[in-house]
C-alpha cells in the first residue's frame, strides 16, 4: 500500500466520522435544544438553567451513539487498510487513519458546527430558550479556549491519542489473529 492509498482511506473514514458525528450532534439538538447544555458558555448555561430530563437521556443517547461512530468508523477504515495492504498493516498505517480521521473531526466541529453555525448562524435547535440574542453566542474565543485550554490541551492531544488508540488496537488484532 503507497502513502495515496493511506492518504485515500483516511480521509474516507474522516469523512463519514465527521458526517456521523454531525447526524448525532444536530439530532440530539433537534430532540432536545437543552441535550449540550454543558458546551455551552457558561452565562448561557447560567440564564438557562438546569438541564430537561429529555436533555439529559437525549445527551446519554448521543454519547453512546457517537461511542459507535468512533468504533465503527476506524474499524470499518483498518478492514480497508487491511484489504489493500501486501503483509500485515502494523501500527502506522492506523495511527494515520485515526490521527487523521480525529483532526478533521476536530477542525470540522471547531469551524463548522461552533463558529458557522453557532456563532454566526445560530440555527433554531441552537439557541436556547430564554437565552436568545445573549452576546455569548457570538463568542468565537469561547470554542477555540475550550479546545486549547490551560496547563494541558487535552483535546488536542486527544487528536494523536485516537491514532495511538487506533494504531494500538489494530495492531493488537493482527497479532492474537496472527
Amino acid at each position: 500500500m503507497d502513502i495515496w492509498e493511506l492518504t485515500g482511506v483516511s480521509l474516507g473514514c474522516a469523512l463519514l466520522l465527521v458526517a456521523l458525528f454531525t447526524v448525532v450532534i444536530v439530532g440530539s439538538l433537534l430532540v432536545a435544544r437543552d441535550a449540550l447544555l454543558p458546551d455551552y458558555p457558561p452565562a448561557i448555561q447560567e440564564r438557562y438553567g438546569e438541564r430537561s430530563a429529555r436533555g439529559r437521556r437525549t445527551a446519554a443517547a448521543a454519547g453512546l451513539l457517537n461511542l459507535a461512530v468512533f468504533t465503527a468508523v476506524p474499524l470499518l477504515g483498518v478492514l480497508e487498510l487491511h484489504d489493500r495492504a501486501d503483509g500485515p498493516l502494523g501500527f502506522w498505517p492506523p495511527f494515520v487513519l485515526g490521527t487523521v480521521s480525529f483532526l478533521a473531526l476536530v477542525l470540522f466541529d471547531l469551524v463548522v458546527l461552533d463558529w458557522c453555525l453557532f456563532c454566526l448562524v445560530q440555527p433554531r435547535f441552537m439557541v436556547l430558550p430564554g437565552t436568545e440574542g445573549m452576546p455569548e453566542y457570538r463568542d468565537f474565543a469561547f470554542h477555540a479556549r475550550v479546545l486549547v485550554p490551560r496547563p494541558v490541551p487535552w483535546p488536542l492531544v486527544a487528536i494523536p491519542g485516537f491514532g495511538v488508540a487506533v494504531g494500538a488496537v489494530a495492531s493488537l488484532a493482527e497479532v492474537l489473529t496472527g
